[in-house]
């Protein structure tokens, strides 16, 4: 049984080149057969093998006699070990026909060290412990050195193999090894906790040392350095994107994501290194798988935009308190609880991204299969091992192993490798798609400002009978508001108002149609010309749909009126703001907004106006300005300030929270003339 979940964090090498598995193959020089099970009283001659330099060294492999427990006196060179078990060392305890067992065992052997001692140099031993066994060794009866949490108060370690020099030989040329085992209770040892012993001259094991090391570092500690590593480059290039897009959240969570992995990553190095115990490593490990999952979850909403976010939400909250359960002490009813929370987890990326997908979300389906690889390679240690710890496949199918030269990996780091390749593609094709496409907006936005210069005029046409004032102030990007101040030959004018539906260049677009059928228009009656600006309205919008099905419905409100100088003032109105004369909203007739329904009429009221009063029209930017509060201008302040200039209005909605454009039109009829003069004007003509 495999004691830790080693969670995946792999190399970002193994990305870049095709995969193939490769049988270890180690250049250690073994028996071809173990040897059979002999009384302890007697000594055969030690196995051994000639190296290239022609030094003599040996791999203990057996029989060493085995016992579970623990007793000081099993130390004694003198001990009759002859009712032990006699074992090899290296295979699963089920081969040797053991139960697991928890807590201490002992292994011993006695050796004719006089065989591989060569003149003048000292023996020595290189112990390469199983994963978190912690080994004391015995020579003759003195402990000659242990691993490094074999103290008076054990702690677990990812042990290291471990060189030890043995005293001199017994008289009769022989050396009694003792090897005492330990891992915590509640750790179920399945497989020996010692796994090769080798022995021979000193220079020659500590050669084989380093190669030991080196294939420690090759199979547990290069793989998830170099990834970390990577995945915190790939968190700094999130951070860039970041701050170059802020609106884009996405890549925000994007480098906490990739900073989780690289913690994590780093945990395992530690782990594999012997820095840190199992007792830190454990809630590091657990903490850190699942916050990642929980920033994953976060990443995927943002990158999405998933607007129910709720059960989501739920699942984040139980990843990040499911490590607790760990402290209930049943490591079976956690690994349980572990795969359920896993396949959840899973489940709910790959629905994510689907739901996206079918929205219409392309980068949804393009980032579907490394997050289904993420997802896989970040459970599939924890499901196979908990298949494994059951008995339902073997351990070699668990914990299989990959290598590219000596460097190996497993398949949760495949997984975890192709998902930092498709993450780093899918994330700068989005991020340069994001930049060509504000490139496009923006290059949008001015023609909409170029457009929307035609629509607002610079110069209004006041005389000695009408003082007109207007004040405009957009927001950012671009909207729909229109006006058009026009002088009639018999001295009236004629005042359009609105404010097109949409934004950018299309209300531009729209905007100008409706001016340029305004100043175009034959007739000089408000509702006439409110009815033919909406069949206008109408025909372009049709014809913009049968273009483009996905185009959006505009519609336009719009004020027309027609003000003479005696101070007569006709006007229609078709769904916009009621104009405000002397501080009172004048009530006008309903009408619906231009664009709705093809062939509209609409209600036309007069009003007569008194020399010095004023006139107000202006945009719902006024009303709909809205504070930091969520508060809104709202009609009674729009009404309180309705008697002021038109750029005092503009500027007391704009400072109070500006969120749409303001339009604000002042008409002031600064004289009368009488209709019986007009007449006569007229009769001239």
């Amino acid at each position: 049984m495999r004691f830790v979940r080693r969670a995946a964090l792999w190399p970002i090498a193994t990305l870049l080149l095709v995969v193939w598995a490769i049988p270890p193959a180690w250049s250690h020089d073994e028996p071809a057969n173990a040897a059979s099970p002999q009384p302890a009283a007697t000594h055969p001659p030690i196995p051994g093998a000639v190296t290239p330099a022609g030094h003599m060294e040996a791999h203990l492999e057996g029989p060493w006699h085995f016992q579970i427990g623990d007793n000081p006196q099993w130390a004694d060179p003198a001990l009759d070990d002859s009712s032990w078990s006699a074992i090899t060392l290296g295979k699963p305890l089920s081969e040797l026909g053991f139960d697991s067992y928890a807590g201490y065992a002992w292994y011993r052997i006695r050796i004719n060290a006089r065989q591989l001692q060569p003149p003048g140099e000292s023996l020595d031993l290189l112990l390469t412990p199983h994963t978190i066994g912690q080994l004391s060794v015995f020579a003759n009866g003195q402990e000659v050195g242990h691993t490094r949490g074999m103290t008076p108060s054990p702690s677990m370690y990812q042990s290291l193999p471990l060189e030890i020099s043995l005293p001199p030989p017994a008289p009769d040329g022989t050396i009694t090894i003792a090897i005492r085992s330990w891992a915590a209770p509640g750790v179920q040892i399945s497989h020996g906790l010692l796994d090769r012993v080798d022995i021979g001259a000193h220079h020659d094991v500590t050669e084989r040392l380093a190669i030991a090391i080196s294939h420690r570092w090759d199979q547990q500690v290069i793989a998830g350095m170099v990834l970390s590593f990577l995945f915190l480059f790939v968190a700094a290039l999130g951070a860039i994107l970041y701050i170059a897009q802020r609106h884009h959240s996405e890549y925000l969570w994007l480098s906490l994501l990739c900073v989780s992995v690289f913690l994590h990553g780093i945990f395992e190095v530690f782990w594999s290194l012997e820095l840190i115990p199992f007792s830190v490593y454990i809630p590091l490990n657990l903490y850190s798988d699942r916050i990642f999952m929980a920033v994953t979850l976060e990443f995927i909403l943002r990158f999405t935009a998933e607007p129910k976010i709720r059960l989501t939400r739920i699942v984040q909250g139980t990843l990040l308190i499911l490590p607790f359960a760990h402290l209930l002490g049943s490591d079976s009813f956690y690994q349980a609880l572990s795969v359920a929370a896993e396949i959840v987890f899973l489940t709910l990326v790959i629905s994510l991204l689907i739901r996206a997908w079918r929205r219409g979300f392309r980068e949804a389906g393009i980032m579907l299969p490394p997050f289904f690889l993420a997802a896989i390679a970040g459970s599939i240690d924890t499901i196979l091992s908990y298949l494994a710890a059951n008995k339902w496949i073997s351990d070699m199918v668990a914990f299989y192993r990959y290598h590219i030269g000596p460097i190996e990996f497993s398949n949760g780091t495949l997984g975890y490798a192709v998902f930092l390749v498709s993450l780093i593609a899918v994330i700068l094709y989005r991020f340069v798609r994001v930049i060509q496409e504000e490139q496009r907006s923006n290059a949008e936005i001015a023609a909409a400002r170029s457009v929307q210069a035609m629509l607002i005029p610079t110069e209004l046409p006041s005389n000695k009978y009408f003082m007109l004032e207007s004040a405009y102030v957009p927001v950012n990007g671009v909207g729909g508001d229109f006006f058009q101040v026009l002088p009639v030959e018999d001295g009236s004018l004629l005042v359009v108002a609105g404010d097109v539906s949409g934004k950018g260049l299309q209300a531009a677009m729209n905007a100008s149609t409706l001016v340029g059928a305004f100043r175009n228009e034959l007739s000089h009656e408000p509702a006439t010309i409110l009815q033919h600006l909406n069949n206008v309205l109408c025909g372009a919008d049709s014809t913009s749909r049968s273009r483009d099905k996905d185009s959006v419905v505009s519609f336009a409100t719009c004020l027309c009126a027609r003000i003479y100088r005696d101070g007569a003032m006709e006007i229609a109105n078709a769904g916009h703001l009621s104009p405000y004369r002397d501080g009172r909203e004048m009530e006008l007739p309903p009408g619906l907004p231009l664009g709705v329904i093809p062939g509209m009429t609409y209600e036309q009221v007069s009003f007569q106006l008194e020399q010095g009063q004023r006139i107000i029209l202006l945009s719902d930017g006024v009303v709909e300005a809205q504070n930091d509060h969520g508060e809104l201008f709202g009609f009674e302040r729009t009404q309180q300030v309705s008697n002021e200039s038109a750029r005092y209005i503009a500027q007391t909605a704009k400072r109070f929270g500006q969120n749409d454009d303001i339009t604000v039109i002042s008409i002031y009829l600064a004289a009368c003339q009488p209709r019986g003069v007009l007449e006569e004007l007229a009769g001239a003509y």
